[in-house]
């Protein structure tokens, strides 16, 4: 008997010892098990390497991963590894159903020791089951995530309450690590959705840019159109009265100075009323249009040709005095000479010119319209093509 004691001893010893290396592996283990899952920063990397890692501390058959789902109302089976997993992955099932139902109701893990603190009623429920199932939950800072659960240890038998405080303890990691990648997931998505909100504002302020700047051109095209309109004759398209009267004011100042001289002449057609009541207005207006072309080949780039109304028609010479004004005047005879074809129908048309030049019949426009319309009119009672004014005109027309 005194012989065995210290044989008991040392076997003591060398199960403590055992014990103790087993123990020192495990958290070894649970330890680099625990950084791997919170370096990972990727949700469902997360999921798949806690499975991983979790087989390996408990020696399951087959370890999952089921993550309650948003709805609060059924979780489903996010990771699986081992037998048969990849047949359950991906499924959904209702919370009041199954051993995940009861770990999320009670808070707390499942395991064959549970079955003691049962009534018989849910002891036989549940007791098929009990020795080959473990799950722990998954509990975050803010709600219930999920749990990880074993199912069938390596070589038969129950999990052992060992494996229940290791699987426990290293869901505790894993929920932390599912935390903070969720946040990070959802932070990407955030960001994602920011920078697609971001793209969609750009690419509204790029086409609102074009629009704005279409508009702009459409309404700046719009706005020379109707000035344009206003400031041209419709039927010609040479500039109306108040043009020439713009443009005469503006050479004036010009001339003034420059201390140069400064041309007007007023064109009046004659009979042209005739052409519109034998031939009818159409006929009167096409004659009108050709007139007009016929005008600009005198003109140079400096001079302003305009249609004052009806039959009349002025030109704005800068820099020419009454000499180069009466040659004008005789280029203008000249092109309106040749007869008009308009329609089927062969018209002449002859004109009378009046001129007036700046300074010596006027320094402002009133003065030169009106004295190169008394020439004109001299013109038409003398019967000759043009008349430069003389002092005297306006009484003798």
């Amino acid at each position: 008997m005194k012989g065995e004691a210290p044989l008991n001893l040392e076997k003591r010893v060398f199960l403590l010892e055992s014990e103790l290396r087993d123990r020192e592996i495990e958290v070894s283990l649970l330890k680099e098990t625990a950084e791997a899952i919170s370096g990972e920063l990727d949700l469902q990397k997360v999921f798949q390497l806690a499975v991983e890692r979790a087989r390996s501390l408990i020696m399951a058959e087959t370890v999952l991963l089921p993550v309650l789902d948003g709805n609060r109302a059924e979780y489903t089976y996010r990771a699986g590894c081992g037998k048969d997993a990849d047949e359950i992955v991906g499924q959904s099932l209702p919370l009041e159903l199954g051993i995940c139902g009861w770990v999320w109701r009670h808070k707390r893990p499942w395991w064959h020791g549970v079955l003691t603190e049962l009534d018989e009623a849910e002891r036989n429920k549940w007791e098929k089951e009990a020795g080959s199932i473990i799950l722990v939950p998954l509990i975050g800072k803010r709600r219930f995530l999920g749990g990880l659960a074993g199912i069938n240890k390596i070589g038969g038998g129950d999990f052992t309450k060992r494996d229940l405080d290791l699987l426990s303890l290293f869901a505790n990691q894993v929920s932390f690590a599912v935390e903070n990648a969720a946040l990070f997931d959802q932070l990407n998505k955030i960001k994602e959705e920011t920078e697609a909100y971001q793209r969609e504002m750009q690419a509204l302020n790029t086409e609102l840019e074009r629009r704005v700047a279409q508009r702009t051109s459409a309404l700046a095209d719009a706005v020379k159109e109707l000035e344009h309109l206003a400031l041209h004759d419709m039927l010609t398209d040479l500039p109306n009265r108040s043009l020439v009267e713009d443009r005469l004011q503006q050479s004036i100042h010009i001339a003034r100075r420059e201390k140069k001289a400064l041309s007007f002449l007023m064109v009046d057609l004659d009979r042209f009323q005739e052409v519109n009541d034998r031939y009818g207005h159409d006929v009167g207006d096409g004659l009108l249009k050709q007139i007009a072309m016929r005008l600009r080949r005198v003109l140079r780039q400096s001079d302003t040709a305009g249609r004052l109304g009806g039959d009349e028609f002025a030109f704005v010479l800068p820099s020419t005095d009454a000499a180069g004004a009466m040659k004008v005047a005789e280029k203008l005879l000249q092109v309106l000479e040749p007869p008009f074809k308009v329609g089927d129908k062969t018209i002449r048309c002859a004109c009378r010119i009046g001129i007036a030049t700046y300074p010596e019949h006027g320094v402002d426009v009133a003065a030169l319209c009106n004295r190169a319309d008394a020439a004109m009119r001299v013109a038409k009672r003398d019967k000759r093509g043009y008349s430069v004014y003389r002092p005297g005109d306006e009484t003798d027309a």
